[in-house]
């Protein structure tokens, strides 16, 4: 039988490194956060993007996207929210300004418990939902439009904020896009490298879309000082890549 998603089942799974910054075991597999600063045009940091790092048993790195791949829908779940848990502790201790970004799989967003979950962990760390954004993949919310779209809306209405991410590596709906109306646009580097091959169009269309329905807009993938100087002139408000820093763990501030 399926454990729920609580805390009580969640938390034993979490365990502190020697630094004191938090990991966690799921199934053969070791589990670790990793931050990567997200900036303003000034160079002042807009907040961090969680990101998981996933080792096996025989100690190499394996990508997350491939194990998530190979689970069934409630180890994926479990999976996912264990690493929100995980994240959300290694923030909280780091004591960081500006806000964090999650990334969630759609399904996740559809448990009825997690909304619930996060808010009594956000309380006990000292945060509020409106310091955390979820990010989704835009792939995802053009395959399950309806679902989605009224689970975001309710973790919207409890105060996180919402992001669409890898926008443009498919074709974009601007229509659901609308309608969602999300307080970040994340653009996929893909509309990046277009736009350094003179395919300029694209771009300015969905940076167009950004500023007509209210949101920031994030270049992803800004890997050199060329890309990030184009970038700037088009006039988009953040960035984040690995020209301007690569993810790290935060230091460890308070142990919570």
């Amino acid at each position: 039988m399926t454990q729920p998603l609580t805390l009580a089942t969640l938390l034993p799974a979490l365990q502190r490194d020697e630094a004191g910054r938090y990991q966690a075991s799921f199934a053969d597999y070791r589990l670790a956060s990793v931050f990567q600063p997200v900036y303003y045009r000034s160079g002042s940091i807009f907040g961090h993007e969680a990101l998981l790092r996933v080792q096996a048993a025989d100690g190499s790195a394996l990508r997350p996207d491939l194990l998530f791949t190979g689970l069934d829908e409630p180890d994926a779940r479990r999976l996912d929210a264990l690493a929100l848990l995980m994240h959300l502790h290694n923030f909280a201790q780091a004591r960081c300004a500006g806000c964090l970004s999650l990334n969630v799989q759609a399904t996740s967003l559809q448990v009825d418990g997690l909304l619930p979950m996060l808010q009594q962990l956000l309380a006990a760390l000292g945060l509020g939902a409106d310091g955390v954004v979820l990010e989704v993949l835009e792939y995802e919310l053009e395959h399950s439009p309806l679902q989605l779209a009224g689970s975001l809306r309710r973790f919207s209405q409890a105060g996180f904020g919402l992001a669409i991410d890898d926008f443009g590596a498919t074709a974009s709906s601007h229509g659901r896009t609308r309608a969602l109306c999300p307080d970040i646009i994340k653009f996929d580097r893909c509309m990046l490298l277009d736009q350094q091959q003179g395919d300029g169009g694209r771009m300015a269309r969905e940076l167009q879309l950004a500023w007509q329905i209210g949101c920031r807009s994030v270049v992803c993938g800004v890997e050199t000082a060329e890309q990030h100087s184009a970038m700037q002139e088009l006039g988009l408000e953040l960035y984040q890549g690995y020209h301007l820093a690569r993810p790290a763990p935060l230091p460890v501030c308070e142990l919570l």
